[in-house]
């Protein structure tokens, strides 16, 4: 009798684990579907910004490409449906939050000619997204070479990333890439993948050995749905970039330079002294992969050379630079530069350091003239 309540017991416990695992399943994947997601419709559409501009018609022939990368459609897929806990209007308010954090500890650029131009050219790239909500974009005064997104349409954009690319076509496409990352709504989706998988690990608990196996399943698949969705942004990414009139082969070069400056960290990073098992341990390729949380930028240079021609019809012009974007870099370069600070009669020695010149020591032969004169002058009556 006690056997068979411990047999049924064991069974309830399997089939609750069973259930929740196919339920988890189901929220995981189906965030990647062309389905309708959690989210209000209505909401959705009450939410979007301006109608989004078609881009121009290319002179060549799109071949292989499926609807969600139908690049004539931008702004009427199905991009960021699927699963998600999370309504536009709670991804907002979440992404709001956020950036008010980050705005308090957080120096910008406040010149506004610097502002203007990089609003509107992150407007331009919106206009011709699958975004369903406004953009915020900030400047911040940081020589780091970086631009990223909070859920919610807020993006920011380091001083240092103007100076650091050669072209408005490169930046527009590096802050495309994040603004497709905000339309696809990748950070919510996680957020729903990783609820799941949360709820999934509390009846496995009861599986003994083999549920704390499973366990480990929901780490790496969270791992390789953050590589697909940094893929899927470099891919959107294009398609806005060139959807807004800039040449897409700018971003495999912002990459390229991205990709050198990875080499020289690492370089760097090697270059130290290891100590203990670490100086012996050495991953396997794949294994490194399976727990990276990013592709290597150099794996995304290929894919995104590869789809270029298979995205996106080609067309005669593209705009690659402006002057605008050119006296802009300027403007910022000329604000970093050195300023020296002259002595005024009348300051202080509080209003800063003031130097004073030791007076110059006598020639040697000087010197010595005196010295025998003086003697000359008490010895000389005796």
């Amino acid at each position: 009798m006690k056997c068979a309540s411990v047999a049924i017991g064991y069974c309830v416990r399997l089939a609750v684990c069973i259930a929740s695992l196919l339920l988890c399943v189901v929220l995981v994947w189906a965030s990647d579907g062309q389905g309708s997601g959690v989210s209000n419709p209505d909401a959705e559409t009450a939410n979007s910004v301006a109608p989004r501009s078609q881009p121009a018609p290319g002179t060549g022939e799109k071949t292989g490409k499926s609807s969600k990368y139908d690049v004539d459609r931008i702004g009427q897929r199905s991009i960021g449906k699927g699963a998600n806990l999370y309504s536009l209007e709670k991804e907002r308010s979440i992404g709001q939050a956020m950036a008010a954090a980050i705005d308090i500890h957080t120096r910008f650029v406040t010149d506004p000619i610097v502002t203007d131009y990089v609003n509107r050219l992150g407007q331009k790239i919106t206009r011709n997204s699958d975004a369903q909500v406004p953009f915020t974009i900030k400047v911040i005064d940081s020589p780091d070479f970086r631009t990223f997104s909070l859920p919610g349409g807020f993006l920011y954009v380091d001083k240092g990333l103007i100076m650091e690319v050669d072209s408005e076509a490169e930046l527009a496409g590096l802050m495309a890439h994040e603004i497709a990352h905000v339309a696809a709504r990748h950070a919510t989706r996680y957020a729903t993948r990783k609820y799941a998988w949360n709820m999934i690990s509390i009846p496995l608990l009861y599986l003994g050995p083999a549920g704390l196996g499973a366990k480990q399943i929901g780490p790496l698949t969270l791992k390789k749905f953050n590589r697909d969705a940094e893929i899927e942004a470099d891919l959107l990414g294009l398609e806005y970039q060139y959807a807004a009139g800039y040449d897409p082969q700018a971003f495999v070069e912002a990459l390229e330079k991205m990709h050198s400056k990875e080499g020289q960290m690492r370089a760097r990073a090697n270059a130290q002294p290891k100590v203990g098992f670490l100086s012996k341990m050495q991953l396997p390729h794949q294994i490194a992969q399976a727990y990276a949380n990013y592709p290597p930028t150099d794996e995304r240079i290929l894919k995104v050379q590869s789809e270029i021609s298979t995205l996106l019809p080609s067309r005669d012009d593209y705009i690659f630079d402006t002057n605008e974007f050119q006296e802009v870099k300027a403007k910022l370069a000329w604000a970093d530069r050195p300023i020296l600070r002259r002595h005024r009669p009348g300051d202080s020695i509080t209003n800063g350091p003031v130097l004073h010149r030791h007076p110059s020591p006598e020639p040697q032969q000087q010197l010595e003239l005196r010295a025998k004169a003086a003697s000359e002058a008490e010895f000389g009556d005796l």
